[in-house]
């Protein structure tokens, strides 16, 4: 009976591990994994929420008790506002502070304090008592943990290969990183990434600074450190729901440390999957259709894409008062199922934010379009707000100069599906036409890449597509200052903790103005401009609106949980 409940318990377990989107290592026993529920998602090994009391009383439950919440996923440590977060990995904490395996690895400000080692023992005391090994009392930030014997014995041996070796994709000598190419992408967007990357990858192994060599000889860190960096370019092929498979064929012929940046024209739902499933840091692939569903650890993102685009667009008609007026709001888009999520994303905002409703009119998702489709739905519906989710060749292809703008209040088009272009509309559409622009403005984005093109020159790079170099660049800059953090501390999930931390401070340009994450945040770029094109500007947008910050709406079932707690 014994056995049997504790297969039970296991199985609970992992469908708990599994509801709170935390990934169980496969291949681990038992006692990892409920060590790691712990850890990571506050659960018992009963599956009940974990209890824990901080300072002046105050009682945490469940995830808000996870030692994660503080310490991180990689246990390496970091920081809470003022407060230092002292590293907790085991071969940190069951080592003694004064041992040079401890001392050379990278300890939070203030954390200098001569203790031994921690042992079963005295971790029980410290998570129960709050008291470490030297019997001086812990911050009073630290839980006070309600654990039973058991379960400090399975906290123990989690945290005793907490971050304890390199990830894969990393040797002795070399690291490896891969970047993704969906087969939707231009032959000109490949070429301008691929372009940046290699170039970006043959400094780092320029050997500027004797690196090799200091590697060999020196006894610093930061030398030993060192690894000649390797890019492996995957390019997919085929249908969507065959790439998973793909990426996990390269990945297990030659593994990778993380994924640096990415081309993908449709749908990135396959590649934030493998990303997932293989424990993989995907860093700021320039997508328009990342995966805004999932609860993902491992993919980072610049924005929510075109979903972000029609959140933004119902914040702008509420702020600017056309929420307040009658015209009929209509949507086009493609019958396909993209086209559909956008759409989905732009009805739910109005109706759950502004309390309006739009007509929605599909287009079949692929073939031309109807030759007087335009003038039709303009005699047909009358409204005073038409949203054209259509990408440029389906803007070209509109009858505008058949149909009349009389009666319109605005027309607006994504930046994204437009490549960041207005379409060429007569004078009558033009001083009509609005565009979701969530990139920085022309009139300030010259100045922003300027270091880009320097770079760019510097080693004979022609300059193309300014958004793929751009955020190629910055793709690759940010994963080479988290590397250079990292010192020999390979770990994946410290290499995510760096890039969380230094996102917003990066001096890299990318064509985002306002790149920021925090701890679990994974899209980069909240909001938008919406933007106009005045006759006799050149066609440059101007903004007509500040930065408008959208951030999702939260599904009804989780708002309630969210107003229980």
């Amino acid at each position: 009976m014994e056995t049997v409940g504790r297969i039970l318990t296991t199985g609970l377990l992992l469908l708990a591990l599994e509801l709170s989107g935390v990934t169980p290592a496969l291949a681990a026993p038992p006692d990892i994994q409920i060590g790691q529920s712990i850890y990571r998602a506050g659960l018992q090994a009963s599956g009940e929420p974990l209890r824990a009391t901080v300072q002046k009383g105050v009682v945490l439950q469940g995830a808000d008790a996870a030692c994660v919440k503080c310490h991180r996923r990689s246990g390496l440590g970091g920081s809470e506002g003022q407060n230092p977060i002292r590293p907790i990995a085991g071969r940190l904490l069951f080592n003694s502070s004064q041992s040079g395996y401890v001392q050379r690895r990278p300890m939070a400000p203030g954390a200098v304090e001569v203790r031994p080692a921690y042992t079963r023992a005295s971790l029980g005391r410290a998570l129960r008592e709050g008291v470490d090994p030297t019997g001086r009392t812990l911050d009073a930030l630290m839980p006070r943990y309600a654990l039973d014997d058991a379960e400090i014995d399975q906290l123990y041996a989690y945290l005793d290969g907490l971050s304890a070796a390199a990830d894969p994709g990393v040797t002795e000598r070399e690291i490896h990183f891969s970047t993704i190419i969906t087969p939707d992408v231009s032959s000109d967007r490949r070429r301008a990434m691929l372009d940046v990357m290699q170039g970006f990858f043959r400094d780092k192994n320029g050997g500027t600074r004797k690196e090799t060599r200091r590697r060999e000889v020196s006894k610093e860190e930061m030398y030993r450190a060192f690894r000649t960096w390797v890019l492996h370019v995957w390019e997919l092929a085929g249908a969507p729901e065959t790439w998973r498979d793909q990426l996990a064929a390269l990945y297990r012929q030659q593994p990778v440390f993380a994924v640096i940046g990415g081309l993908g024209g449709g749908s990135w739902q396959p590649v934030h999957s493998f990303c997932e499933a293989f424990e993989v840091p995907c860093v700021f692939p320039d997508v328009d259709y990342p995966d805004v569903a999932g609860t993902g650890y491992y993919p980072l993102y610049f924005s929510r894409g075109v979903t972000l685009e029609a959140e933004v667009l119902a914040k702008h008609r509420r702020e600017s008062g056309q929420s307040m007026k009658s015209g009929k709001i209509v949507q086009v888009y493609r019958d396909h199922p993209l086209g559909l999520s956008i759409s989905r994303a732009f009805r739910d905002a109005l109706r759950e934010r502004n309390g309006e409703d739009v007509i929605d009119y599909a287009l079949p998702a692929t073939g031309p379009l109807p030759a007087d489709f335009l003038a039709g739905l303009q005699r047909k519906e009358r409204p005073g707000t038409l949203v054209l989710w259509l990408d440029s060749s389906d803007l070209k292809a509109l009858d505008f100069a058949e149909a009349s703008p009389d009666g319109l209040e605005a027309v607006y088009v994504s930046a994204s599906l437009s490549a960041m272009r207005g379409p060429d509309l007569p004078e009558n559409w033009l001083s009509k036409l609005m565009m979701v622009y969530p990139f920085e403005l022309p009139a300030t984005r010259a100045q922003r890449m300027t270091r880009l093109n320097a770079w760019l020159r510097a080693r004979n790079i022609p300059i193309g597509d300014e958004r793929t170099q751009a955020n190629a660049f910055f793709a690759a800059t940010i994963t080479g200052d988290a590397v250079s953090h990292l010192r020999e501390n390979f770990s994946r999930d410290y290499f995510i903790e760096r890039i969380e931390n230094m996102t917003q401070s990066s001096v890299s340009p990318s064509i985002y103005p306002h790149l920021s994450l925090g701890p679990g945040q994974r899209f980069a770029s909240k909001g938008a401009y919406v933007v106009r094109f005045p006759a006799g500007a050149g066609g440059a947008p101007v903004a007509v609106s500040d930065w408008l910050i959208a951030e999702p709406a939260l599904p009804a079932s989780l708002a309630i949980q969210q107003d229980d707690l």
